[in-house]
């Protein structure tokens, strides 16, 4: 596996902050690095698959990489992302800015922002992309700023609820309610009810964002939750099927293996790896 070391995308030893802009994005094979990351998903769809647990990516999702996480992109799809990296332990934080700070024990992988924030933050990449690579005083004042208002906006933006939402931020935020209604949703009227949208409206929006119709998108969100509780739990597979949302659990079964190729038996009796490094 590639382990990436900071001095191969830190201007240099002062620099605790910098981008990398990839569009598109590639398939890109598993690695790990020495610093952390936040990474904004601006356009296209794709698969992150981060310490062995896949999930889809879509536009404006919002993924946060621990120091040291493994992870990969794999079937990707006009996908472009921000990178923005960053050394935690040199960054000085005071006690306000480390509240909106991603967290490194939330067992959640992401979020959605809505599109107004997604727009403004790409303006805010593009200023921090040129600072984060000038070697002086003032670009390094000024990336240390640009930082800071970035992750304040990334927190800001945070789709929660459809209230004031425009109709591209509803679809968004119905990426969002069945991410965390997975196992409770049983058909697509009662997500686009929740949303005050037309099934047949929330349909087409699904599958503009992420390539997926609705219950492709659903059975592979209830699937992702389900792979990092087979392989990193001790619960039984009947067990954790029912919680992700299915009954039978021969269907559970057949349908996890029509989305990784693998049955949850093989993803069980998998060897753990090790933390790296």
């Amino acid at each position: 596996m590639i382990y990436l070391k900071s001095r191969d995308f830190f201007l240099n030893s002062r620099s605790n902050i910098t981008t990398y802009l990839r569009s598109p994005q590639k398939p890109c094979p598993e690695h790990a690095h020495a610093f952390e990351e936040i990474i904004i998903i601006s356009q296209g769809a794709g698969t992150h698959v981060v310490n062995d647990v896949p999930m889809h990516l879509s536009r404006n999702y919002v993924c946060y990489i621990k120091k040291h996480d493994r992870h990969l992109f794999e079937g990707v799809n006009g996908l472009c992302i921000n990178n923005i990296l960053f050394k935690r332990d040199e960054l000085p934080m005071s006690t306000e800015l480390k509240r909106f700070m991603p967290n490194p024990n939330s067992p959640e992988p992401g979020w959605f922002i809505d599109e107004k924030t997604a727009s403004y933050v790409a303006c805010l990449i593009e200023r921090l992309h040129v600072e984060a690579h000038r070697d002086s005083d003032e670009s390094r004042i000024l990336t240390q700023a640009l930082f800071q208002q970035i992750v304040i906006e990334l927190w800001r933006g945070k789709i929660r609820s459809t209230h004031l939402l425009s109709n591209e931020d509803k679809l968004t935020y119905g990426l969002a309610y069945i991410q965390e209604h997975y196992a409770a949703i049983n058909e697509i009227d009662d997500v686009a009810e929740s949303l005050a949208l037309t099934s047949r409206k929330l349909s087409g929006g699904v599958k503009k964002l992420t390539g997926m119709n609705f219950n492709q998108y659903l059975h592979h969100t209830r699937m992702s939750k389900a792979y990092a509780e087979i392989l990193y739990s001790e619960r039984s597979i009947t067990d954790i099927a029912l919680d992700v949302g299915y009954q039978d659990s021969s269907y559970f079964a057949t349908k996890f293996k029509q989305i990784f190729k693998e049955t949850p038996s093989d993803v069980r009796s998998t060897p753990k790896k090790p933390a790296y490094p």
